[in-house]
C-alpha cells in the first residue's frame, strides 16, 4: 500500500475526500449534546435577604456521556422587580451553587447582579460557566435568585406589569451544551 504525504501547507478542502479507520489526535471540543429550557411565563419570586430562593420552572438536566465531559451552561434572564431590588441569581448543580463568585467579607456569592433601580423598567442578565461534573449520571442545573429586603423579581416582566404597548414579554433560557473531551 502506497503512503501519500499531505503537503504541510494545507489540504485543499474543495476537494472529495473518503475516509476509512479512525481519527487520533484531534483533540476534544465537539458537541455531544444539547439541552435547552425556555421559561416564557411571569415567575415571581420572593426571598429574605441573603437567602437564596429557586426560579420555578427555570431547571435543566443533561446527562453526560462521560465522566470526563463537562457542560457548557449557557443562561440569559430578563426581569423586573416590585420596588428597588437589588440581589443576585446564581446558578446551582443539584443543590451545590457553582460559577459564583470567590468570598469577600459579608458579600454574597453570586453569577450575575439582579439589581434595579426602577419598577417600571426592564432588565436583563447573561452567563456562561463551563463545568465539570465528573459524573456520567444525570445532571440538575438551575437558577436561584436572592433579594435584599421585601421585594419581589419577575421574571419575564417589568415590575410594574402594565398592559400596554411599552411593556413586554420576554423569555429566559438555561442551555446546556455537552462538550466532549
Amino acid at each position: 500500500m502506497s503512503k501519500t504525504k499531505v503537503d504541510s501547507t494545507g489540504i485543499d478542502l474543495s476537494d472529495n475526500f473518503a475516509f476509512t479507520g479512525t481519527v487520533s489526535g484531534a483533540g476534544g471540543g465537539k458537541v455531544g449534546q444539547v439541552v435547552q429550557t425556555v421559561v416564557a411565563d411571569i415567575v415571581e419570586v420572593t426571598s429574605s435577604s441573603g437567602t437564596f430562593a429557586d426560579i420555578s420552572g427555570f431547571t435543566a438536566n443533561i446527562t453526560p456521556s462521560a465522566t470526563s465531559s463537562k457542560v457548557l451552561v449557557m443562561a440569559t434572564i430578563n426581569y423586573g422587580g416590585t420596588s428597588n431590588i437589588y440581589g443576585a441569581v446564581r446558578l446551582v448543580r443539584g443543590s451545590t451553587a457553582i460559577g459564583i463568585g470567590d468570598a469577600a467579607g459579608n458579600r454574597t456569592r453570586a453569577s450575575a447582579f439582579t439589581s434595579s433601580d426602577d419598577n417600571t423598567k426592564a432588565y436583563s442578565a447573561t452567563f456562561d460557566f463551563l463545568d465539570s461534573p465528573s459524573s456520567s449520571s444525570q445532571q440538575t442545573y438551575k437558577l436561584q435568585v436572592t433579594l435584599n429586603g421585601s421585594q419581589t423579581f419577575k421574571l419575564n416582566s417589568e415590575g410594574e406589569n402594565i398592559d400596554n404597548a411599552a411593556n413586554h414579554r420576554t423569555i429566559s433560557t438555561i442551555t446546556l451544551m455537552e462538550i466532549l473531551t
